[in-house]
């Protein structure tokens, strides 16, 4: 049996994060919470065995995008997907060859399994 994919998810909001990371695990998912980027960070900084960085854009400390350049540059082949709650705005540049989405929220709970498990796919 295939061990479950691993996403650290960094969602600022509490209610948010508890209802993705809810809908995650009962996909099958192991999921791995961090309410900002610094505790993000400190995550792909770690041992822990991730295969998806699931990140908001706008976070009350390091933005996502740092978060995402910084977890892809100790972990090359992480795959991220980044959500952002305001109006669409273009990648930085170094990003754009490494994310595989940018998610509008809200978005649907209920495809987002599918749309993490066709980035690991990618």
């Amino acid at each position: 049996m295939t061990p479950a994919p691993r996403v650290l998810l960094v969602e600022d909001e509490a209610f948010l994060r508890e209802l993705v990371a809810e809908g995650l695990t009962d996909a099958g998912y192991r999921v791995f919470e961090a309410s900002d980027g610094s505790s993000g960070l400190q995550a792909l900084e770690s041992d822990l065995e991730i295969d998806l960085l699931l990140s908001d854009i706008k976070l009350p400390d390091i933005d996502g995008y740092r978060v995402a350049e910084a977890g892809t540059a100790l972990r090359p082949g992480l795959k991220v997907i980044l959500m952002t709650g305001y109006a669409p705005s273009p990648l930085p540049p170094a990003l754009e060859p490494v994310v595989y989405r940018v998610l509008q929220k809200p978005f649907s709970l209920e495809a987002l399994p599918g749309t993490i498990a066709a980035a690991l796919g990618s």
